[in-house]
């Protein structure tokens, strides 16, 4: 049901009931005053009872007695009726006071009195003036019809009214879905409606629509340019995989003849075990890839970040219990944050530095990671990055200048999910003379918050 039709229900509904309640009350008192207007024309009339008592046998033998206004006489031995009187026979006059009674169809009004030493001496005469009350019923029927239709009137009305000013307060409603059904949903870039509409509460309803349109269009451009990147991803994918697939397929055929000897035999399988286990990892970090680039906001929640970095050095240094590795922490609140992705993030870059970032002189490996605030550090003394590739590690299935093997994703997935947080990856240079890596989560919270609705 439209807004208008709802406030011209709102003021019909509103309007009855005083309607209802004045008719009543001037119908009440428009009746009393009727009646009351009757009875005083009676209870003048009954001022000339003596006279009526005196003369009434003479008036009914006359055709005076037709023209007098109805009236009874009770005498001694009868009952004298002049004037207009209903056909049916009326009650028998026993007391004095007001009677109304019912004859010929209408209601009638009647009222006694007695008259003393009339028509003789020592008499006591009852006098009944009688009044007919259909014109003043009628009367009174007319006026309920009038203040009923008018009553109706004024409930139609302000009906009417109220659905007009319906129409007035709904307008920036109405200009709200105007706007909202005109986004085009293939550009969310466009998804924008305006903030100010006239209304406090429409207004608060549309920054809040706005803010959550504004939120909608982000998620939805990163997550079509992550659909698109893992077009582009998974052709990359299949090539990269292609490679070490047919050559261990390769091997295991060339293993399986029955001319190889059991030294090649075992050697081919071994080669063969090594490719399908850097296949396995491969395709473990697409996944790992894959989640960080469609991270949900229900995955974050308040995380230690000291705590799980403290975590990461640890089992990264039972790896290598040849480097060195430092840890420093600047104390700072706990971070929102998506703790598993985190904690894949800054695991790939320690363990880059371990793989990639050993001195070329053959000296002890150093590893310096400081945690300060949202932000991880890790430094390393090895050979380092030159500055113009320092871009190019940062994409899908690139590696640095070192012979070490990997699959070229571990700082892509750290990158994505720094991302996903808001933050980034910045590749720099050590203290320590080797790579600085720094991962930054911003502010310890999800860019995608759930949305806050302000109260109408």
């Amino acid at each position: 049901m439209r807004l208008a039709t709802r406030t011209a229900l709102a003021a019909v509904a509103a309007s009855v009931v005083p309607i209802v309640a004045i008719a009543v009350i001037t119908q009440l008192q428009v009746d009393t005053e009727l009646r009351q207007r009757v009875d005083r024309q009676l209870v003048q009339r009954a001022e000339n009872a003596p006279v009526l008592a005196a003369v009434a046998e003479r008036l009914a033998e006359s055709e005076l007695g037709k023209a007098v206004e109805g009236s009874r006489v009770k005498l001694a031995d009868k009952v004298v009726s002049l004037g207009l009187l209903p056909t049916q026979p009326l009650p028998a006059i026993t007391r004095t006071g007001w009677q109304t009674v019912s004859a010929d169809r209408e209601r009638w009004r009647l009222y006694t009195v007695e008259v003393v030493d009339v028509p003789q001496q020592g008499a006591h005469t009852l006098v009944q003036v009688v009044e007919p009350l259909g014109k003043t019923e009628a009367a009174a029927r007319k006026l309920r019809r009038r203040n009923f239709t008018l009553g109706l009137l004024g409930a139609l009305g302000a009906g009417a009214i109220g659905y007009a000013f319906g129409l007035i307060v709904a307008r920036p409603l109405t200009r709200l879905r105007s706007d909202t059904a005109a986004l085009d949903p293939g550009t969310p870039a466009s998804w924008h409606i305006s903030r100010q509409y006239g209304a406090v509460e429409v207004d608060e309803v549309a920054a809040a629509l706005d803010d959550n349109l504004h939120r909608l269009a982000a998620e939805t451009e990163r997550r079509g340019a992550a659909l698109e990147a893992a077009r582009g991803f998974a052709a990359t994918a299949a090539h990269e995989l292609r490679t070490p697939l047919q050559s261990a397929m390769t091997n295991l055929d060339i293993a399986a003849d029955g001319r190889t000897d059991q030294a090649t035999r075992t050697e081919l399988i071994e080669v063969s075990r090594t490719q399908l286990q850097r296949m396995g990892s491969s395709l473990a970090a697409v996944r790992a890839l894959a989640d960080a680039e469609f991270a949900d906001p229900q995955w974050f929640e308040l995380v230690d970040l000291a705590d799980l970095v403290d975590g990461v050095v640890a089992d990264e240094a039972r790896r290598a219990p040849d480097s060195v590795l430092e840890m420093h922490v600047v104390e700072g609140p706990p971070v929102r944050a998506w703790r598993d992705g985190v904690h894949l993030a800054v695991a790939n870059v320690v363990r880059n530095a371990l793989v990639h970032g050993k001195p070329l002189d053959g000296s002890q490996q150093h590893l310096d990671v400081r945690v300060d605030g949202a932000s991880v550090t890790v430094a390393d003394n090895g050979p380092g990055i030159a500055v113009a590739e320092r871009e190019r590690v940062m994409r899908r299935f690139e590696r640095g200048a070192t012979n070490a093997g990997g699959s070229g994703l571990g700082l892509a997935i750290s990158n994505e999910v720094a991302t996903a947080h808001g933050g980034s990856l910045r590749i720099g240079t050590s203290p320590l003379g080797g790579t600085s890596v720094v991962i930054t989560f911003a502010s310890g919270g999800t860019p995608f918050p759930p949305p806050q609705v302000p109260p109408l």
